[in-house]
């Protein structure tokens, strides 16, 4: 699961979104959004916006691209291996 960390009225951020909207109807991808001020954990991140987080691992950031991001979300060779053995 990706988590988007985005503000309210970022355009950067809604483009984003967009973007994993996109990649979540081609490709199943799971991810959800959090405002970056709701936690101020996230705090962090403010100069940063859009960040996408797997597992708190920071994948991208600063881009809304959906080339980009389908390039951040993409399964690393040993995932794919895992996949198509059906380990976890």
């Amino acid at each position: 699961m990706y988590t988007l960390i985005v503000r309210q009225g970022c355009h950067l951020c809604e483009q984003a979104e967009i973007s994993l909207a996109q990649l979540e109807s081609e490709t199943g991808l799971a991810w959800q959004t959090v405002d970056i001020d709701s936690d101020p954990a996230l705090a962090k991140y403010t100069n940063d916006l859009p960040v996408l987080l797997e597992g708190g691992k920071v994948k991208a950031i600063l881009t809304s691209s959906k080339a980009a991001l389908a390039k951040a979300t993409r399964p690393t060779l040993l995932g794919r291996i895992k996949s198509s053995l059906h380990l976890n």
